[in-house]
């Protein structure tokens, strides 16, 4: 059976948006059997001191009183509880109980949502700041293959204008060559090719 102890420290386990369900509907239907238990219980126990009740009654008209002495010296006997006020009781135990778990668990499905809130808006930021970092990072990306790519354009001409002025060159060279192997060397005589 259930004790108000058990009620006040039962945890329930946490989810995404809350308690579980299912596991708060089980632990209700656990407190609603028990609670009917001990209403029967209750019940029951009502009838057996009205019984009682009754019969006491019967056995003290019965027996005489106590001499004056022994009245004085006897402890004093607490009166019993009622079985309505026994009723009572355990009813205001239970609904305390139960008033206690239904705060216990509004304040925890508040502090769930509190930091299921916290939890989205620190998401929400954090996807927020890298989206903004590939954003950054892809325009330097660009910027880079756009550098690239003009970079890439102006050493194709340069190395172009290099192999058309090394032709160039070749070329004069060619020419030059020809013409000193038409022209006598130090110490031959220049003749003429029409004259031979």
């Amino acid at each position: 059976m259930i004790r108000p102890s058990d009620i006040e420290d039962k945890e329930f386990k946490k989810v995404a948006v809350g308690y579980s369900p299912e596991e708060v509907d089980r632990f209700l239907d656990e407190i609603c059997v028990d609670y009917e238990q001990l209403f029967r219980e209750n019940r029951e126990m009502k009838m057996k001191l009205n019984n009682m009740a009754n019969n006491n009654t019967a056995v003290s008209q019965m027996t005489a009183p106590l001499p004056k002495a022994q009245q004085q010296t006897a402890p004093v006997p607490t009166a019993p509880l009622s079985p309505q006020q026994t009723s009572q009781s355990i009813e205001k135990a239970l609904a305390k109980t139960l008033t206690l778990a239904e705060r216990v668990a509004e304040e925890t499905k508040e502090n769930a949502r509190a930091a299921a809130a916290q939890i989205t808006e620190s998401a929400v930021a954090k996807a927020e700041e890298i989206i903004g970092s590939a954003r950054t990072r892809a325009f330097e990306l660009e910027q880079d293959i756009h550098r690239l790519e003009s970079r890439y354009e102006l050493m194709k001409t340069r190395v172009k204008l290099l192999l058309y002025a090394e032709i160039e060159l070749l070329d004069k060279n060619e020419i030059i060559s020809q013409k000193e192997a038409d022209y006598p060397q130090e110490g031959e005589t220049f003749q003429n090719p029409q004259q031979s």
